[in-house]
């Protein structure tokens, strides 16, 4: 008789710094997979059908490996999460920059272009102050 699981969902408190400060986030929700739940459910028949101490340590064994991989796997996803986010974080601090000194360089080209068109108006007015007298 398949028994229907419920999709359970957990979050997983996470502490850094960053940019000098400590913060502490939560990541998730996650939700448990179809695969997770079979492998519980497994583990779990693997430890009832235990029957003795020396097979009970072996399930316990297999089972922290297990743990230890998935927790090695974790802590590599959040420290490239953490990075990513930091990346970006500096990626979008360039660009602020990059838009300032445009700006700059804009207003700048707009004021030599200013500066030159009064240059030859002003070159124009020492030539004939008065266009009717030649």
């Amino acid at each position: 008789m398949a028994r229907a699981t419920q999709a359970m969902s957990f979050v997983i408190p996470v502490q850094f710094v960053y940019n000098g400060k400590n913060y502490a986030k939560q990541m998730g929700p996650f939700q448990h997979s179809t695969e997770r739940e079979f492998a519980l459910a497994v583990n779990r028949r693997a430890i009832d059908d235990c029957t003795s101490l020396n097979q009970l340590k072996g399930v316990a064994k297999s089972l922290l490996e297990g743990w230890s991989s998935m927790n090695t796997a974790l802590q590599s996803l959040m420290l490239e999460n953490i990075q990513l986010r930091q990346a970006l974080d500096k990626r979008d601090s360039d660009l602020r920059a990059a838009e300032d000194i445009v700006n700059e360089a804009s207003v700048m080209i707009d004021a030599m272009r200013k500066g030159t068109a009064l240059a030859e108006q002003s070159t124009r007015a020492r030539r004939s102050l008065w266009p009717w007298r030649k």
